[in-house]
């Protein structure tokens, strides 16, 4: 083995991860960290660190980078093990020292032993859906984007947005203080995913005249001279086309997620990109094996910050039970 046994491991540093880190350290537990990307903080540093998160208790509004800066300081504060730029590969049961550990690999060659595994792997490996349109891969870095990782790179960019869930709309309203208006927002339907709240400040900036809103309408063509300057919007209700200046073309359709080699650890599967675990526990179908987060899935589950929060302190403190024999109840963390 490369490494000690540990008490709990956990795949992925995100803000769940992070969490289910201080939860388990708060119960003594020795803790693994273990991280495909080169930093903390998940899919919420590597995607979105200027984008305002809402649904954190206690924070009416906190940019992503924020969060993750407070989830570093009070997931990091027992002392974790942490690895970074290290993907998880295999895992197995095996005995060591007269006890049954699980021992994850990576692809670097690394084994790391521990007596529990919490995975909070989020949506898993990720990449952006594109626009149908011939050719869109080579626009990339000349005008196509596929998240806003730093506002201030589209200051004064005339900015179209194509879609129409929570990412498109937060956008359209966060870089008010940052774009050439007013920003264009593109949806091929009228009606939008978005929270209500999102939609109806868009539709009063719309009145403004800082927000253009295009439905149901979709991009036809990309136009430019070497970098991006304009595209063809179809308003796909009436045929009728019309073309928009255009220095970023911002696409939010989401992202095609997979596990990557945890599908092949025998674990059941809630979906395609979903580890079925047991809500009460946060247990999976292999003993010993927990998750939290975006990746666990369960019938009624909804996919927040929040929610997530929880399921890492059930999960950290389930398995410290299960390592101890103990009772499961929690070491409060008040005087």
């Amino acid at each position: 083995m490369t490494e000690q046994v540990v008490d709990v491991t956990i795949i992925g540093a995100g803000p769940v991860g992070l969490a289910a880190a201080y939860y388990a350290g708060h119960r003594d537990a020795s803790v693994r960290i273990v991280e495909s990307l080169g930093q903390l903080g998940g899919q919420v540093a590597a995607v979105y660190p200027e984008k305002h998160v809402y649904d954190v208790a206690g924070h009416p509004k906190i940019q992503g980078q924020a969060l993750v800066e407070l989830c570093v300081d009070q997931g990091l504060q027992f002392g974790a093990d942490v690895h970074l730029d290290e993907e998880v590969k295999d895992l197995q049961r095996v005995g060591m020292n007269g006890e049954e550990v699980l021992v994850l690999t990576t692809h670097s060659g690394k084994a790391f032993p521990t007596r529990a595994l919490i995975v909070t792997a989020g949506h898993g490996a990720f990449e952006p859906r594109k626009l149908a349109i011939e050719g869109i891969d080579a626009w990339e870095g000349r005008g196509v984007h596929y998240f806003v990782k730093r506002k201030d790179h589209f200051r004064d960019k005339s900015c179209v947005i194509v879609g129409g869930g929570d990412s498109a709309l937060d956008w359209t309203l966060g870089l008010q203080d940052t774009a050439r208006l007013p920003v264009t927002l593109v949806h091929r339907r009228e009606r939008f995913r978005a929270l209500e709240t999102s939609v109806k400040e868009a539709r009063e900036l719309e009145e403004a005249g800082k927000v253009r809103i295009c439905v149901p309408a979709e991009i036809r063509e990309i136009h430019g001279d070497g970098s991006l300057q304009a595209v063809t919007v179809e308003n796909t209700s009436s045929g009728e086309s019309f073309e928009v200046e255009c220095d970023a073309l911002i696409t939010l359709l989401g992202f095609h997620s997979h596990l990557g080699s945890i599908a092949d650890w025998g674990l059941e599967l809630h979906g395609k990109r979903q580890i079925k675990v047991n809500p009460a526990s946060m247990e999976t179908s292999l003993p010993g094996v927990y998750g939290a987060g975006d990746v666990a899935g369960y019938e009624g589950k909804i996919t927040l910050i929040s929610i997530g929060f929880g399921e890492a302190a059930i999960a950290a403190n389930q398995a410290i039970a299960r390592i101890r024999g103990e009772k499961i109840q929690p070491k409060y963390s008040t005087d």
